[in-house]
């Protein structure tokens, strides 16, 4: 656990603590991404079993 917090301190000293606009932009499309991957396999999913229940 020492190394993990080593390891975080070490990435805020080099960057000064700050978070910059870019990173920022960089998690939210990733976030929106994974957010619409998951809604598409939903819609995909719930498709495939009504067609199957209409198929009987």
């Amino acid at each position: 656990m020492d190394k993990r917090l080593e390891l975080l301190q070490r990435l805020l000293d080099a960057n000064g603590g700050k978070v910059n606009g870019k990173f920022l932009v960089a998690v939210a499309v990733v976030a929106l991404i994974v957010v619409a991957g998951f809604v598409a396999f939903r819609l995909i999913v719930v498709d495939m079993i009504l067609s199957l229940r209409d198929a009987r």
